[in-house]
């Protein structure tokens, strides 16, 4: 990521570049608007302020958002949406991008930052804050009321490089229900979209990439437990289904690669008590809340 353009506000309710005067927004200097009883600075280069009940935020580039919610390396039919920091008061902010693509045909968005990459081939993504009289930036202004939130902004118009790949491998898409714990994996993109869509849990992003052949791995689906579970182990799958009211739901996508993914199993769940990443990172983690590492499940990419 690079910076393209870097501009400092320099007028009282003006704001900088590519952003409107009726949005809620402020200068840093102005000494009147900034009657403050505290601040504090944030690891994230922002600083959130109470003002009269509201809060001003003071942003460092439209560019800030959730790590993993847009990336440099997507592959063809990927799609996501691209956020504000879980730690940020525009975190609920639907229209608060105005992304511009140098090449749209390779990688879209929407007014709420949803994306596709269509096909494969390597673009220019501009990030910054909705401008102008346009319906974005009145939905944008919108949201700053509903949030009681003074945007202040320090540096707009930063850009990513990002390639879109075609891929003989196939993303698996991992989702999470927080109802039930269930973590949930599908090489589907329809499957995924659905169920974001009804409503069943929330899309986390690709989990590894599967080949198009090799060991096939099973997917089971308890109706009781309301739980799925996945297996290479034929063996497993045989005693689930005869013994323990498992319904065989067939492959699910195959085992092949280098990278182990691991599965771990956690006794005090009843759904979602078994979890399967390749992160070490992640399985670390888990080992030191009590789960139980189970070995290696099978293998992606």
């Amino acid at each position: 990521m690079r910076t393209v353009l870097k501009t400092t506000l320099s007028s009282l309710l003006v704001v900088g570049v590519g952003l409107s005067l009726n949005h809620q927004m402020v200068h840093a200097d102005d000494e009147t608007t900034m009657e403050i009883a505290q601040s504090t600075t944030t690891e994230n280069s922002t600083t959130v302020i109470d003002i009269d009940q509201k809060i001003s935020y003071r942003s460092y580039g439209g560019s800030e958002y959730e790590p993993g919610s847009i990336k440099e390396q997507l592959v063809v039919g990927e799609k996501g949406q691209i956020r504000r920091p879980q730690n940020s008061p525009l975190k609920d902010s639907k229209y608060s991008f105005a992304m511009t693509v140098a090449d749209p045909s390779i990688l879209s968005f929407d007014e709420e930052g949803n994306w596709t990459a269509h096909k494969a081939g390597t673009t220019e993504i501009t990030f910054g804050f909705p401008s102008g009289e346009g319906t974005q930036a009145q939905k944008f202004d919108e949201e700053l009321n509903k949030l009681n939130v003074v945007l202040e902004v320090e540096e707009v118009a930063v850009s990513m490089t990002v390639t879109v790949s075609e891929s003989s491998v196939q993303p698996m898409y991992r989702l999470y229900n927080p109802t039930n714990k269930e973590h949930f994996y599908t090489a589907s993109i329809d499957e995924r979209d659905n169920l974001v869509k009804i409503g069943w849990g929330e899309y986390e992003g690709i989990a590894w990439y599967t080949p198009s052949t090799g060991t096939p791995v099973y997917r089971l689906y308890n109706p009781e437990l309301k739980d799925h579970h996945y297996t290479t182990d034929k063996n497993e799958v045989s005693t689930l289904t005869s013994q323990h009211k498992w319904v065989d739901e067939g492959i699910a996508w195959y085992s092949g690669g280098s990278k182990p993914i691991q599965r771990l199993f956690n006794k005090d769940l009843t759904s979602g008590a078994h979890h399967y990443t390749l992160d070490e990172n992640e399985v670390s983690v888990l080992k030191d809340r009590n789960w139980k590492h189970e070995g290696i499940a099978w293998y992606g990419q």
